[in-house]
């Protein structure tokens, strides 16, 4: 829902940027003064036209997502790499992550950047020892109406707390220029009490995870329903890539304060080309609802879900609030 109201904020600003004039004096005053980024007069090939940058400007800028200042990094001297989290938090399951690259001689946002090697590492201090999570390892354009944005995500899989922390450290380059970010510990905030966005299984000798993607987003009605299913790396400490295997994913909706009464009209989570899977989610009113989950391979046969909690519905499964 925040998403559809940001989109519909941008299609009005942009369409007041072109009535002024991408180079006109206007510019400036119409993105707050110009005080943390300016449209050049002069043409850069490294950096977005006026009308991009302006949308990325605004994207970065909408109040949902806000700078992770501990991640933030520069490029030899020449360019400085932002990253954003909606709210500029980290918690317990889904997170969105977004980078910006700017030159720092023009303030630009540059255009043509790449982010790689994201690995989130979890030390946990009491028991001495390290794992990682499910997590993007590279960053993709996030929408082509942003070019100078970047997207990734990381699911994790448990909080910052005294008996553990969280590091994070990635790869940034441009132009032939580079940098490493060393890890970096960041904090990690646990959901709200009895909500569950990220679920693990065993099929085999193998751990799978699968993480429920921004169910914030959530109203009552149809819903699209996106996850990720990423699988454990034999090395702990290593990212947990999306899993080659294909799956399908039955979905039931309950609510566990209500009698357990279910809604109907959903449709399975089935692979996309992109990656992530994605289905149909019926939401018949607000309050807690358990998303039960049963899981298929690709000749049918259930992996894992078959074990029914006492309601009766697979004791696999999600919890979120709308």
């Amino acid at each position: 829902m925040k998403r559809q109201v940001f989109n519909s904020l941008i299609i009005a600003i942009s369409s007041i940027l072109f009535l002024t004039g991408c180079g006109s004096s206007n510019d400036e005053d119409i993105i707050g003064g110009g005080s943390d980024i300016n449209i050049p007069n002069e043409e850069d090939s490294e950096c977005c036209n006026a009308e991009e940058k302006f949308l990325a400007y605004a994207f970065l800028n909408n109040g949902f997502v806000k700078e992770i200042p501990e991640l933030r990094d520069t490029i030899a001297g020449k360019y400085e790499l932002k990253v954003y989290s909606a709210g500029g938090k980290l918690h317990v399951g889904y997170n969105d992550l977004y980078f910006a690259l700017i030159k720092i001689s023009s303030q630009g946002y540059v255009r043509d950047f790449d982010i790689t090697g994201i690995t989130p590492v979890m030390t946990m201090t009491k028991m001495g020892m390290q794992h990682s999570t499910p997590t993007a390892t590279e960053a993709i354009i996030y929408d082509k109406s942003y070019p100078a944005v970047r997207r990734a995500w990381v699911s994790f899989l448990m909080s910052s707390s005294d008996g553990g922390f969280w590091e994070l450290s990635y790869n940034a380059s441009s132009q032939n220029l580079s940098t490493s970010h060393a890890a970096t510990i960041i904090q990690v905030d646990a959901l709200s009490s009895g909500l569950a966005w990220l679920k693990s299984f065993k099929s085999g000798n193998s751990t799978y995870y699968l993480s429920l993607v921004n169910p914030n987003n959530f109203q009552t009605g149809i819903n699209t329903i996106q996850a990720y299913v990423s699988k454990q790396s034999t090395d702990k400490t290593k990212p947990y890539l999306t899993a080659d295997e294909t799956f399908t994913i039955e979905i039931t909706p309950t609510m566990p304060d209500m009698g357990d009464h279910s809604s109907p009209n959903n449709e399975p989570l089935t692979l996309q080309e992109s990656g992530i899977y994605e289905g149909k989610l019926n939401l018949s009113m607000t309050g807690l609802w358990n998303i039960h989950l049963v899981v298929k391979d690709k000749d049918g046969n259930i992996v894992a879900g078959a074990d029914n909690d006492t309601s009766g519905y697979s004791s696999l499964y999600w919890t979120i609030s709308i």
